[in-house]
């Protein structure tokens, strides 16, 4: 016998009859409650959408659409909360490891409370506007949006208030180990996170408006109408110009002409050197747009419209005529004075260069088209019927998604507000791969008209280990030769890492050193285009290896404001990706080295959080 009562080459039991049962017990009420755990993460997944959806009728001003889908959110949650509070699942809380995946969806569905309560808020704010009545514009007065701002700054604060504290409640759940745990804690938040970028964006743009619409305003736009059947780097030659004054609560159009009228810069300003041999007199405002970052354009422009007889002002708008056939979709059809057919959106850019290039005879001014044109445009949205203001926003919110809207103030403030959005039409700084294909029509053609790009980027692993990325372009002009399109004269830059290092470059192509407009560095080369033809260009180079830490690459492509038609593949660790036209920036992720700790990392939330 041993001293503790057990006889020698006997074990004790492993487990006493009552730990056992207990066991038993936990195990059957697990069963019995993961049904239940189920169809509550079925509901959050369910709230989830609706929450997608009410953000989206709250940015279109469809205030009805966007209550429903946030009850029915509210409904759901409550679902998943009385399914995580029921019986079984509230005797199951309390137990280690095995109550997480109940508190985690508890805390869900509590946290998406919040987030229907932030929606109707932002609901609450968005109604505010002049949406019902005979005119969301009186005129030129914005006396009505400006009273606006001022309702929906304390909805606002509350929605801010209440998505704070749904994410206090989601952090802790959200970064657990456990997919059962941090899966919906995760998603929620994500949702949460969406509502307040959304939160941000619309309390940035009220204060904007509340500045430009206030009694106390005194703000002059200069407007650069941008043709992108003649291709620049931030969308197109600029043709014609107006002033946009916003003045002690309304808004008008001072000014709008053909860029020919102005005189020559005094004194004049030097052009870039590619530019120069190209000009045909001197460089003015219709070829500043010589910089793909759109505030390094809109500061030149300023001073060059300033040197060319123009009066300061305090910011630059930009429009392509992409921006300006949506707006007609939703104003139109439009009777321009002098002008028999009406202008409708279908085919504008076709009407817009036979009305400017082909007719005969010319019109005199040559452009009286254009500033015809744009008056009745700014006379409508001027006379805004309040049942057209969610369809004017939705089209703005789509050019200025492509790139076919860009805006920039001098003033920091202002700039401020801007910043981090797409209407600013700023070259973004990137840690890792980035692209950029910056094309310029040196014909003074419309041949963009009948153009379009081909590009494919792979991105792969050398002997020595460093990252080569390989750039093919195939430049199609598909249309016949005519006097708008005698020949495609290109001059294409490409903006990618500034430690990038181009390989085995043939003569024709350049290194032109650090962009001078943005953390990157340029390589160029010459295109010529006949009708009816195509060419092709391939650019190698070695990329830094911050590109892909550990095998776990990231690219950033942004695309060409004016080149909707280009098409972009990423080929990239076994897989390709299209781009959607429809957005300017396109990311993608991929492993290229096949390792299964990156994709396990990639995976979890706090990867995905700091490597967006």
């Amino acid at each position: 016998m041993r001293g503790d009562g057990t006889t020698r080459g006997h074990p004790r039991p492993l487990a006493r009859p009552r730990t056992l049962w207990l066991t038993l017990v936990i195990g059957a009420l697990a069963m019995i409650f993961l049904p239940g755990l189920l169809e509550g993460r079925r509901q959050l997944t369910l709230a989830r959408s609706d929450l997608r959806t009410a953000r989206e009728a709250i940015l279109e001003q469809r205030q009805g659409e966007a209550l429903d889908a946030l009850g029915s959110a509210a409904r759901r949650l409550a679902r998943a909360g009385r399914r995580a509070r029921s019986f079984p699942a509230r005797l199951l809380k309390p137990v280690p490891v095995l109550g997480s995946p109940t508190r985690a969806l508890d805390d869900a569905a509590r946290a998406g409370a919040g987030a229907v309560a932030a929606g109707r808020a932002v609901a609450r704010a968005s109604s505010s506007f002049p949406t019902a009545g005979p005119s969301a514009l009186a005129g030129q007065d914005l006396s009505p949006f400006h009273d606006a701002t001022a309702r929906a700054a304390d909805e606002l604060d509350q929605a801010e208030r209440d998505l704070a504290a749904a994410r206090g409640a989601l952090v802790g759940p959200a970064g657990a180990f456990l997919p059962p745990v941090s899966g919906p804690a995760r998603a929620m938040l994500d949702e949460v996170d969406r509502g307040r970028r959304q939160v941000d964006g619309v309390r940035r743009g009220l204060g904007l408006l509340a500045d430009l619409s206030g009694p106390g305003a005194d703000v002059r736009l200069l407007l650069l109408s941008q043709d992108s059947l003649e291709l620049r780097p931030t969308g197109g030659y600029i043709g014609s110009f107006g002033v946009l004054r916003f003045s002690h609560g309304t808004v008008s159009l001072e000014r709008y002409e053909a860029t020919e009228a102005l005189p020559a810069p005094q004194p004049p300003m030097t052009p870039p050197p590619e530019l120069a041999p190209v000009l045909p007199r001197w460089w003015g405002l219709s070829n500043v747009n010589w910089w793909p970052d759109f505030p390094t354009t809109a500061r030149t422009a300023r001073e060059m419209f300033k040197r060319q007889g123009g009066q300061e002002v305090d910011g630059v708008v930009a429009l392509t005529e992409q921006a300006i056939a949506r707006l007609i979709g939703v104003l139109g059809p439009l009777q321009v004075p002098g002008y028999g057919e009406p202008v409708v959106e279908e085919g504008f850019d076709r009407r817009l260069v036979y009305e400017v290039e082909l007719k005969r005879p010319l019109d005199e001014p040559r452009k009286r088209f254009l500033i015809e044109l744009a008056k009745v445009v700014f006379d409508r949205l001027f006379k805004l019927p309040a049942d057209k203001l969610p369809a004017v926003t939705r089209a703005v919110d789509r050019s200025v998604g492509a790139g076919d809207v860009q805006v920039w103030f001098a003033d920091p403030g202002r700039q401020r507000r801007l910043e981090g959005t797409r209407w600013t039409g700023a070259l973004p700084s990137v840690e890792r791969d980035f692209l950029q294909l910056v094309d310029v029509n040196l014909s003074a053609s419309k041949a963009n008209l009948a153009l379009t790009k081909e590009v494919t980027y792979r991105v792969t692993r050398q002997q020595d280990g460093r990252l080569a990325a390989h750039l093919e372009i195939t430049v199609r002009n598909e249309g016949a030769k005519s006097p708008i399109n005698p020949l495609y004269n290109s001059f294409l830059r490409v903006y990618v890492p500034r430690e990038a290092e181009l390989l085995d470059a043939p003569e024709d192509q350049y290194d032109d050193g650090p962009a001078p407009d943005g953390p990157y560095r340029v390589f160029s080369q010459f295109m010529t285009v006949p009708p009816r033809s195509a060419t092709s260009a391939a650019f190698s180079y070695r990329l830094p290896d911050r590109a892909a830490p550990g095998g776990d690459y990231r690219l950033t492509w942004v695309r060409q404001a004016g080149t909707p038609n280009d098409s972009f593949v990423a080929l990239l660790g076994g897989r390709s990706v299209e781009a959607d036209p429809a957005d300017r920036v396109t990311r993608v992720g991929a492993d290229l080295d096949g390792n299964p700790l990156v994709a396990f990392l990639r995976s979890r939330w706090i990867v995905r959080k700091l490597m967006p």
